[in-house]
């Protein structure tokens, strides 16, 4: 009886120690994949300062200009603001735009247009 006792304190001991190891394993792990995530956070972090650049480089009235004349969109200067660009509100104008026209990164769709959206913030 004596012998089974210390058996079971031994197989005990084994498997807290098994536990341990396999804790402080678990712990490591989780420690690599944080620092991962957080290398992984900053990559988009600035991945994400240089598409916000990219994008207000890309709605600055210059270069909206610039591409309407390029592809020569149905699109006029405002009265009100010579930087911004707004849709004719003619007929024919409409018809013009009522086909979705695609080139580069430059979409202009009829829905805009009728509905009496600006087409540009």
């Amino acid at each position: 009886m004596e012998m089974f006792r210390w058996l079971v304190m031994f197989a005990i001991a084994i498997a807290m120690a098994v536990l341990v190891v396999w804790e402080r394993n678990k712990t490591i792990e989780t420690g690599y994949q944080i620092a991962q995530l957080q290398k992984d956070f900053i990559e988009l972090s600035e991945r994400n300062k240089k598409l916000d650049y990219y994008v207000l480089k890309l709605k600055s009235p210059e270069v909206i200009e610039d591409k309407v004349k390029a592809y020569q969109l149905a699109l006029l200067p405002r009265e009100d603001s010579s930087n911004r660009l707004a849709a004719r509100r003619t007929k024919k104008s409409v018809e013009v735009s009522s086909k979705t026209i695609m080139a580069g990164n430059l979409y202009t769709q009829k829905e805009p247009v009728l509905r009496g959206y600006k087409l540009h913030n």
